[in-house]
């Protein structure tokens, strides 16, 4: 707690460019220019390993400042990330007009009550999974050190995989979107559901890795020649190798759900899906997981066991209504 206090009060300020560089970046995701944002992203993760390097062991001559080093090389490859992106799309014809001359309080009720509309549920959306993430966490620490060890492992593994449905959900939101737009309900039908294909194909293939690998993906974390900690580092093993079976079947489920939900964006459709969520993570999942968690009950497997039950109830909830809508818009314009 003592280490992890003065960190976390500098990344609580690397939050400000990071929210700037969000807008940013969903600006040119919305104009398919999805290169840009990643293109900054790399750089800010180049700026972050080698500023994480140099501060917390104190490399060239830079003082060793151990995990507030890595606190200073967040913030600071946060604010390069958002001054590279500015540049990229001040550079592009596409964008120039919308990011130069920005007048900061030319404000227009009509559409921040649009904005607010759409972007509040999108939010809240994002808020009922990850604060279920988060619950789990707080459920592992319950259970001890060695627990909530494993669970950020499994954690760390699964959340690398699920960028790879994150953008696929940013392709869904930006094709529907257009497809709507063109009011070509046919074409937005089956292109919506290539990207659910292929989003599947994905999750099906990553899900295989993990049951295949799950005794060995989280020995990457751990370090067995520590004798002192040798006990410790191997229970951590053990427990993450369990989890990882639950997360290779949630794999699935969460690529299913994220991409929904954006398609479901590109259609604007944004009130409903946030209380699909809402209780198909805190009414459905998170009760599993606070019962089964318990240590004289499954324990860390089963907090994933609510993790997983609350991600596949949302999968099917937002694929009905996903195919509800599209059905109901093709029938309107018959």
């Amino acid at each position: 707690v003592e280490l992890a206090i003065p960190y976390l009060n500098l990344v609580a300020v690397s939050l400000i460019p990071l929210i700037v560089f969000q807008a940013f970046k969903q600006f040119s995701d919305g104009l398919s220019m999805t290169r840009y944002p990643m293109y900054a992203t790399i750089l800010a993760n180049v700026v972050n390993v080698f500023l994480n390097y140099v501060l917390i062991f104190g490399k060239f001559g830079f003082p060793e400042l151990g995990i507030v080093g890595a606190a200073y090389g967040t913030l600071a490859s946060r604010v390069v990330m958002v001054a590279y992106i500015w540049w990229l799309l001040k550079g592009k014809d596409k964008s120039k007009a919308y990011v130069t001359n920005i007048k900061f309080f030319s404000l227009n009720k009509l559409m921040l009550k649009k904005l607010m509309n759409l972007g509040a549920p999108s939010a809240m959306q994002m808020f009922f999974e990850v604060a279920i993430f988060t619950a789990a966490i707080w459920l592992s620490g319950l259970l001890g050190k060695n627990p909530q060890a494993a669970n950020q492992i499994a954690l760390n593994l699964s959340s690398m995989t699920f960028m790879v449905a994150m953008g696929l959900s940013v392709t869904s939101m930006i094709r529907v979107g257009n497809q709507k737009g063109l009011k070509n309900y046919l074409e937005l039908r089956r292109i919506a559901f290539s990207i659910f294909l292929l989003g599947t194909i994905f999750a099906v293939f990553f899900a295989i890795v993990f049951f295949a690998f799950h005794k060995h993906l989280p020995k990457m974390y751990v370090d067995f020649n520590d004798l002192e900690n040798l006990a410790d580092n191997t229970e951590v093993v053990s427990i993450a190798s369990k989890l990882l079976i639950a997360a290779a079947f949630f794999q699935i489920s969460d690529s299913i759900q994220v991409v929904m939900l954006g398609a479901l964006r590109g259609l604007q459709d944004v009130k409903i899906p946030t209380i699909m969520t809402f209780v198909s993570y805190w009414i459905i999942g998170f009760p599993i997981s606070f019962f089964l968690g318990k240590e004289e009950a499954y324990g860390s497997f089963g907090i994933w066991l609510g993790l997983l039950a609350g991600l596949t109830t949302a999968a099917i909830l937002l694929y009905v209504r996903f195919n509800y809508l599209t059905k109901k818009l093709i029938l309107q314009s018959a």
